[in-house]
């Protein structure tokens, strides 16, 4: 048996000996009224999609219809989105684990926070996350409702490590018991309910953000280009992601090298967590294919709004995995056109806006960036502003808080849990 193996099976066994215990002096549940404590668990707090849609959910809480008192939990370390929750007045706490796995320790840690917190609602965020609010509801009376948050698309469940497939399907097992399933991707929705998700109270709550935050800002392009050290008259081909196989840097850097080939002088931007330390052989491929003063490796940064607004063009050229890229409509709230693989719903959040493309085919990639790069300076801006268009009217932020707000609502009110979501604009 393997060491992540055996981890996985005193998560498990762990977990259920906490249950038994509970179990024995939990009262008979009660319906809960609007309001009160709300607790999110989340793997941990880094720069990620999921992490960031967070923020911005507790950030722009005012638009809630039901207010909560609200906590975070990360099961790891926190990472540097602790300090923009904290400056919002929001406790964070931790397990301190160094794997997304419930050991022993862990566990102790983690009824401690919720007897500490008595939380009237719990909503756990992505596996690690679901599944450690799924346990730890158990550890408090009354049990409180909780909401599994899906922040990932499955289009194989091969390309998941080990670990992962094993929370997936005890998640499956135990799905039936969740109050709703949030998912930020229809297509999501569909390949969990493929892997044995019960999806009876499911819901789409697609990613929001801000308009005014993130817009056109005409004075961008050149900011960007001093900073980065790019000529005026080169093309800029962005990617914003942290480092991940799934992200797939690899197939961008050879659709870039491709449509260099055609005599076409554009640079490539990649920026995001672990971007400036690529693997050996990713960091050989664009070293190899693109000049060294053709393309730009920038790790971390705070500035991701003045830089797309910078880009000539924003590519997502994931291979699996996605959802809904909040990169994608970040770069279409700034007015940028984008290109995206057919991964998760980034086909459907571009419409008619930009390009979607095969994953993992770096030919259909450059030959859409070509297409791109061949429009005039005005045609290009036009694509861009009818993306912020439709960023305005299907996801500001303001909307999607309270489709939250609405299905906290509904989930908090509700004396039946098989009854039907009532939270308005929630597709189910």
């Amino acid at each position: 048996m393997s060491g992540s193996e055996r981890a996985f099976r005193a998560m498990v066994n762990g977990a259920q000996d906490f249950s038994a215990v509970s179990a024995s002096t939990r009262k008979v549940q009660i319906p809960r009224r609007a309001g009160g404590k709300l607790l999110h668990i989340i793997t941990g707090l880094n720069v990620g999609g999921a992490e960031t849609m967070l923020a911005k959910l507790i950030e722009n809480r005012a638009h809630m219809s039901v207010q909560m008192e609200q906590e975070v939990l990360s099961l790891l370390t926190p990472g540097p989105l602790a300090e923009r929750l904290k400056a919002a007045k929001i406790p964070v706490h931790t397990l301190n684990m160094s794997a997304g796995v419930l050991t022993p320790n862990a566990l102790l840690r983690l009824r401690n926070v919720m007897n500490a917190i008595s939380p009237d609602l719990i909503v756990g965020w992505m596996h690690h996350g679901f599944m450690a609010a799924w346990t730890g509801s158990r550890m408090v009376s009354p049990r409180p409702p909780v909401i599994w948050n899906v922040r990932h698309s499955i289009s194989d469940i091969r390309d998941e490590k080990f670990t992962t497939r094993m929370i997936l399907r005890a998640a499956a097992k135990v799905s039936g018991s969740a109050s709703a399933i949030i998912y930020n991707s229809a297509v999501a929705r569909s390949q969990y309910d493929a892997i044995g998700f019960d999806n009876r109270r499911a819901a789409i709550i697609a990613n929001g953000f801000d308009c005014d935050q993130f817009r056109p800002d005409p004075s961008a392009n050149a900011w960007f280009r001093r900073t980065f050290g790019i000529a005026p008259d080169v093309s800029v081909i962005g990617m914003v992601a942290r480092y991940h196989p799934m992200k797939d840097p690899g197939n961008l850097i050879k659709a870039v090298a491709a449509v260099r080939a055609t005599e076409k002088d554009a640079h490539l931007l990649i920026v995001g967590k672990g971007m400036d330390a690529l693997p050996p052989e990713v960091d050989r491929l664009a070293r190899t294919l693109i000049p060294e003063n053709r393309i730009t490796l920038e790790g971390v940064r705070f500035d991701i709004q003045q830089i797309l607004a910078g880009v000539d063009l924003l590519v997502s050229p994931s291979a699996w995995g996605e959802a809904f890229p909040n990169v994608l409509g970040e770069a279409m709230a700034c007015g940028v056109p984008c290109i995206a693989t057919d991964v998760g719903d980034s086909k459907a959040i571009i419409g008619e806006a930009g390009e979607a493309v095969p994953p993992r085919d770096p030919e259909a990639l450059a030959q859409a960036i070509g297409r791109m790069l061949d429009l005039s300076e005005e045609e290009r801006k036009a694509l861009g502003q009818r993306g912020r268009a439709r960023v305005q009217e299907h996801y500001s932020m303001p909307t999607i808080v309270q489709q939250y707000s609405d299905l906290y609502e509904s989930v908090l009110g509700m004396r039946d849990r098989t009854a039907p979501l009532t939270a308005q604009g929630v597709a189910t």
